[in-house]
Order: C-alpha cells, then sequence, then structure tokens
C-alpha cells in the first residue's frame, strides 16, 4: 500500500515539475534578475527565455521594478510579458551589448536591447516599459529647464550606438501589444524579413529632436497589421521599406493611429526602396506637427502598386522648412541608381493644415500613372514662400533641382509633374482669413531636413506668396475636378498647366 502512495505521489511530483517548466510563466526573479535598476541582468533574463525556450515555450514575467539589461535573445514559442509598473532597462554601455554580424548601416547597428532572429511564435506584450536608454548613446545637446530644446535642432548620436532597440529577423507570427517603448537610441522597432506579424495597442515616446528615431519599420515584410498605436518621434514615424538584402514588401495595413513626428507620418521607402513593395493600406490615423504626413518615395529602382491612403487628418506645423502635406515622388537616389515607379494609389478623405504644397514628381526615365487624390481639404494659416530657400536645399527628400527646374518653386498649393493618368477630384482650399499667423505657428527658427542650415522666416504677414491652387507640367491623362478652389489671391490662375493634356471640369479658368 506504501508502496503505491509513493508511486503516486512520485507521479503528481514529476506531473507539477513538467506542467511547471511547460507552465509556461516563469517570473525573471526567480531566475536570479533583481529590479533595482543597478544590477546588469542580461544572464538573468537570458537563463529564463532560455528555460521556457528548452520546455517548450511560455511567458517571461517582468514585475514591478527597473531590470537593467543589455542584448537579450527572444526563442520560438516565448513570451516576454513586462507588467505595469515594470521597466526593462537598457544599459548606458554599449559593451554590454551583444555585437551581431548581418548586415547594417548608421541606423541598421549591430547592437540591440531585443532581438529574436529566425524565430516562431514570438510575442511580447505588457502594460510595462521598454527603455533604450537612448540619452546614453546621444551627443550633448542644449535643454532648458524643462527639459526641452531652447530651439529646434537636430540632437546628434554617437558614433555608436543601440539601434534598433528592438529587432524581430526573418522571424513569423509576431505579436507585440500594449507596451510603451521609450527612447530608443535611435529606431525603436524594426521587422526585417518576416512573415504575420501583429503590432497592436504600443505607445512609442521619444524626444522630438532625437537622432534617427524611427518609430516602426517595416523591411522586406509580408502580411503586417499595426493598428491602434500611439507614436511620438523625430524620424519617420511608421515607414516600410526594402533593401538590397531584404525581399520585397507586401500586404501591410496600417491604421487607427495617432503620430507625432518632425519627420513623415506615414511613409514608403525613400534610400531604401530597392524592391517592389504591393498591396498597402493606411487609414483612419491622426497626424500632429509632420514635416510631411504622408510620403512615397522610389529613389532606388523599386515599383509600388496597390496603395490606398484613406481617412487622414493632419497638420505640417512643424519647425522645419518645405512642409508638404502629401509628397509622392521617383527620382534617382545616387546618379548610378535604376529608376523605378509608382502606381496605383488611392489617396481620399484627408484634411491637413499645412503652409506647404502637396508635391508629386517623377524624374524622366521613371514612372508614375494611375494616381488619384479625391475628397482633399487644405487649410492655410500662412503661405510658405519656397524660393528663397531653395538655393543650396540638398535634402534626399526633396525633388532634385536638376529634374524639376520649375516643379521645386512652383508657387502652388498642388504640385506635379510627368505623371499619366492624374486625377483630383473634389479639392477645396482654405486660403489664410486673416493677415496675422497663429502663435502656435510661428517658430522662432526652422531647421532643414537633411541639412545643418538654420532659417528665419518674416512672420509680419501670413501670405509669403500668393500660390494657384493647381501647377502640373507634362501629365497625360486624367481629369481634375474641383470647381470649389481658387488661387490664394483669387486673381491668379486656379489651375497652372505646362505641357499638359488633361480634362478640366472648368475651363474658363484655364490660361
Amino acid at each position: 500500500m506504501l508502496t503505491g502512495y509513493i508511486k503516486i505521489s512520485s507521479c503528481i511530483i514529476f506531473l507539477f515539475l513538467i506542467i511547471k517548466a511547460n507552465g509556461t510563466t516563469l517570473k525573471v526573479e526567480e531566475t536570479g534578475a533583481k529590479p533595482d535598476s543597478k544590477t546588469l541582468n542580461t544572464i538573468y533574463i537570458q537563463k529564463a527565455i532560455d528555460q521556457l525556450a528548452k520546455a517548450g515555450g511560455g511567458t517571461v514575467i517582468f514585475e514591478k521594478g527597473v531590470y537593467l539589461s543589455g542584448t537579450i535573445f527572444l526563442k520560438s514559442n516565448v513570451t516576454l510579458r513586462i507588467e505595469a509598473g515594470a521597466t526593462l532597462l537598457g544599459s548606458p554601455n554599449i559593451s554590454d551589448y551583444k555585437e551581431l554580424t548581418w548586415g547594417h548601416n548608421v541606423d541598421r547597428q549591430p547592437y540591440h536591447l531585443i532581438v529574436a532572429d529566425h524565430a516562431e511564435n514570438v510575442t511580447i506584450e505588457g502594460k510595462g516599459i521598454i527603455d533604450g536608454n537612448g540619452e546614453s548613446f546621444w551627443q550633448e545637446y542644449e535643454k532648458d529647464p524643462q527639459d526641452n530644446m531652447v530651439v529646434p535642432r537636430w540632437i546628434k548620436a554617437k558614433k555608436l550606438k543601440v539601434s534598433p532597440l528592438i529587432e524581430i529577423t526573418r522571424s513569423r507570427n509576431i505579436s507585440i501589444n500594449d507596451v510603451t517603448i521609450h527612447t530608443g537610441g535611435g529606431w525603436n522597432l524594426h521587422l526585417f524579413d518576416c512573415d504575420v506579424a501583429k503590432v497592436r495597442g504600443i505607445n512609442i515616446v521619444n524626444n522630438l529632436y532625437s537622432p534617427n528615431s524611427d518609430g516602426i519599420d517595416m523591411t522586406g515584410c509580408n502580411d503586417v497589421i499595426v493598428s491602434d498605436c500611439y507614436i511620438k518621434t523625430c524620424d519617420d514615424a511608421i515607414c516600410l521599406k526594402t533593401t538590397e538584402d531584404s525581399r520585397e514588401c507586401h500586404r501591410v495595413t496600417v491604421t487607427n493611429c495617432i503620430i507625432e513626428t518632425l519627420c513623415v507620418g506615414l511613409k514608403l521607402g525613400c534610400t531604401e526602396s530597392s524592391k517592389d513593395m504591393t498591396d498597402v493600406t493606411f487609414s483612419n490615423c491622426i497626424i500632429n506637427k509632420s514635416s510631411r504626413a504622408i510620403g512615397i518615395y522610389v529613389k532606388d529602382g523599386a515599383i509600388y502598386d496597390r496603395i490606398t491612403i484613406s481617412n487622414v487628418t493632419a497638420n505640417t506645423n512643424a519647425p522645419l522648412i518645405f512642409n508638404r502635406p502629401i509628397h509622392i515622388m521617383v527620382n534617382r537616389w545616387k546618379d548610378t541608381s535604376p529608376l523605378g515607379g509608382i502606381r496605383n494609389v488611392l489617396i481620399s478623405n484627408f484634411i491637413c493644415e499645412t503652409e506647404g504644397r502637396i508635391m508629386l514628381t517623377c524624374a524622366e526615365g521613371g514612372f508614375m500613372e494611375n494616381i488619384v487624390l479625391r475628397d482633399i481639404i487644405l487649410r492655410y494659416p500662412m503661405i510658405e514662400d519656397p524660393l528663397p530657400m531653395l538655393a543650396g536645399a540638398g535634402s534626399s527628400q526633396f525633388p532634385k533641382m536638376q529634374d524639376h527646374p520649375e516643379a521645386v518653386g512652383a508657387l502652388a498649393a498642388i504640385v506635379s509633374e510627368n505623371i499619366t493618368n492624374l486625377v483630383i477630384d473634389n479639392l477645396m482650399i482654405d486660403w489664410p482669413q486673416s493677415k496675422t499667423i497663429p502663435q502656435l505657428w510661428k517658430h522662432p527658427e526652422r531647421i532643414e531636413n537633411g541639412s545643418p542650415r538654420i532659417h528665419r522666416v518674416d512672420y509680419s504677414k501670413s501670405r509669403q506668396t500668393e500660390f494657384s491652387a493647381f501647377w502640373g507640367n507634362k501629365l497625360k491623362g486624367g481629369f481634375i475636378n474641383a470647381p470649389l478652389a481658387n488661387s490664394s489671391s483669387g486673381e491668379k490662375i486656379k489651375f497652372d498647366l505646362r505641357n499638359s493634356d488633361i480634362q478640366l471640369t472648368n475651363r474658363k479658368t484655364h490660361d
């Protein structure tokens, strides 16, 4: 009888151990971690991850406290849960991060806080904080007593920095939910060549002048959903990319996000546009203080196809020059770069408060076709005159003057060049109603994307120049239906067309 009892007890204990190992939860303090913000917990956190991965999977839990760490590697079937009141804090010492070897550039450095590589079914979740300790990797910058910038200045990074803070590479079935990400050294969250990823309800909060602090980057990813996120950052908030070492990018949707950025709110490409992108939707977003609310750029030969953007409200009240509500551009990154193209883009239900111009520009030899802007409302608290600032402009995200000598300085709410089948349907413009510029738009100094130049603008009048509603050159096919869109002066030509064959709904306004 006793022997039988011992056997049963042994089985129960063994079963308990199996359940605990597969049990699927393990507090990092159980493996030795200390939430005192001083102890380097890298080995203890990694021990918890490895233990659960070996047992088939489970959840690593961070309870209240601050857990200092270097690089940790997330494994298949493992969840990191950072509970409310808990902070995973990146070490301020670059030597505490493992130097990885895959291809990188100045922003994709070999140092990260959280890495998942060739993993499946990985999750990062919880109401806690992942703090990148980014200021440890920045050069000194001027602050006021409220820890804000005295005047707008780009903060510069040190040569070595932790960027991206979270690097998920060649992985599948990824979920990142609810966490708050603070102050990465550069990029915050990067998905590279991943499939089936869901990013939902996260907060990303950075200094608005922090160096290259992209919010969410997706390079060569397929089947991605980003929703219900709050992002405040200096650089691109949400950006799709393709690089020479990545795959193409297909089937990505972004919805229900609130964004504050001094760069681009919703973006495709730019200098990282080597491979094609298709089937992308952006919807139901609010974009605050952006230099460009929407940016679609091909500079490395890719082809973009089937892109829809809808239900976006925005303003471009950033302390920069050449702010644009929407910019779609095809040109070359380098003289040797191939020219690509953009087709089948529909932007609808877009409202923006701005001082700048929507720009749609394609260099000769590339192509831009089937571009539709429908139900667009622009409100101007002031009109910026771009002409005095053009000399010396050198941003990679601004049209090249040699490609577009007239378009770069064209004075119109919408500037377009070298497009086949362009549709502008229901454009309304609210020009400045007062001679006085609202105080919120009077930035003492304005900086320039990709340049150290500082500009001091004369705010004595709200109309620094007058705009037509539309300027176009080398347009083939399509139509403009904008009977309620007038020039800012009421005297200038509404639709200034050159070398173009495009249908107008009101030919009496065409010179």
